[in-house]
């Protein structure tokens, strides 16, 4: 396995290795050099760059205003490495307790369009209870549906629901409303298919086509609520 392989193994997407591979080849640098050598936009290096000093992987020095960046230590993968085996270790006790089958009868609906959406959407105010939410990319909601998210946000704060959703980090758009919670994970975890659990019901939704998939089962709801609340632990906040 190369060492680009290697770098993607552990949690760094191709821009970010290819950033993190050019500092390699051209020691302290500017965001400028590294637009000629990586061949990307300026824009996206910034997020590149980003993402690697949050890690640690990347720092830099601001000489006459200007920011030079170099990569840290190599010994920083290993460290980083470890700390995601720390974090692994002590979400693995919930995840072993996640991984049971749920009991009791499943019932699974399937619905197509926006119509079936409302429909799924009205189910959960009938069913009134709060939804925690993955995979959230509100961008996408106030895109698709609007007028029916400004009418169904204002049907929840009037039962009082609230909403506990995880979303990525830079996330565009949010909904401000007082009823909405969220927080945020890192970019390459983030999977933007729409997962929500309320009461006994697990919903999904499928952007291309639109179809919105409504399981019915205790155990599974159960589940899904025991590791959004795992996640919601080690997400961060705006």
């Amino acid at each position: 396995m190369g060492t680009k392989e290697v770098l993607k193994e552990l949690g760094l997407s191709d821009g970010e290795v290819k950033v993190y591979l050019a500092l390699l080849k051209l020691g302290e640098t500017s965001v400028s050099k590294l637009t000629k050598e990586t061949g990307q936009h300026r824009t996206t290096i910034y997020d590149f760059l980003e993402h690697l000093l949050q890690r640690g992987l990347v720092n830099y020095v601001v000489k006459s205003g200007v920011k030079y960046y170099k990569v840290a230590d190599p010994d920083k993968l290993v460290e980083y490495l470890k700390e995601k085996e720390e974090k692994l270790k002590q979400i693995l006790p919930e995840l072993k307790q996640l991984a049971k089958v749920p009991t009791g009868e499943i019932n699974v609906e399937v619905y197509s369009g926006v119509e079936g959406f409302k429909s799924v959407l009205n189910d959960r105010l009938k069913v009134g209870k709060d939804l925690y939410g993955f995979g959230v990319d509100e961008e996408i909601f106030e895109k698709k549906f609007p007028i029916v998210m400004k009418q169904f946000i204002k049907k929840e704060q009037e039962k009082k629901l609230q909403e506990f959703l995880l979303t990525k980090e830079k996330a565009k758009f949010i909904y401000k409303e007082k009823n909405m919670h969220y927080k945020y994970i890192p970019e390459e975890f983030f999977e933007p298919t729409a997962t929500a659990v309320y009461g006994d019901r697990v919903i999904i939704i499928i952007w291309e086509p639109l179809t919105t998939i409504l399981i019915k089962n205790r155990g599974l709801a159960e589940s899904y609520r025991r590791y959004h609340k795992l996640l919601w632990k080690i997400a961060k906040k705006n």
